[in-house]
């Protein structure tokens, strides 16, 4: 029959081999767990470098869309019509830099409205021009200075419109104005000669 010294020494060796079996399996797992993690910190890496990659495209897309809506270049109005230019954009340093001719537009609004506003503004050098504003043959605005802050007058619809060029400042009279609530968002520059008129015929629908 064993002692209980040698019952204490088997009993010791047990432990420690249990401890070393138990040692040798986390050992393992950690080594197991580090070579998961070595494969997959090349495929986040890739994936987070093609998710930032994107959402600079995103960005670069939409700040394109807004320049190419809110904003433009003389160039692109030689027909006096800018496809969806904000109210107030400037186009031309100077009045000299610009060869337009006066022209009349019909604009159509839309469905179920009665008034629009009206922006006028200076889309070059702010050189002391004057317009006045007729709207069905009277006065709405009379003598008025444009400049590059647009300013806003209240018209009925339908109505006929006339900007009459009064002063020259320096280089011709030429505007950009904008009715909000057209079918189509477009801005309309334009030069008025001292004594002529433009006339902007707004009808409803």
């Amino acid at each position: 029959m064993p002692q209980r010294s040698e019952l204490r020494e088997r009993d010791e060796q047990n432990k420690h081999i249990q401890r070393q079996w138990s040692e040798e399996r986390d050992i393992h797992s950690e080594q197991q767990r580090l070579t998961e993690d070595t494969h997959r910190q090349p495929f986040y890496r890739k994936k987070k470098h093609q998710f930032w990659m994107g959402i600079t495209a995103l960005l670069m897309v939409l700040f394109t869309m807004f320049e190419n809506t809110g904003s433009g270049r003389l160039k692109d109005v030689q027909s006096g019509i800018g496809k969806g230019m904000r109210a107030g954009v400037t186009l031309a340093a100077a009045d000299d830099d610009i060869d337009m001719q006066p022209r009349d537009f019909n604009i159509e609004m839309k469905k179920g409205l009665t008034t629009s506003r009206l922006l006028i503004w200076d889309f070059a050098a702010e050189d002391g021009d004057v317009v006045t504003i007729k709207v069905n043959g009277s006065v709405l605005a009379d003598n008025l200075g444009i400049f590059h802050e647009p300013a806003v007058l209240d018209i009925p619809i339908p109505s006929i419109v006339e900007i009459v060029g009064v002063k020259d400042g320096v280089g011709g009279i030429t505007y950009g104005v904008k009715f909000p609530g057209g079918v189509v968002n477009n801005a309309y520059f334009n030069a008025a000669p001292v004594g002529s008129a433009n006339v902007y015929t707004i009808t409803g629908q």
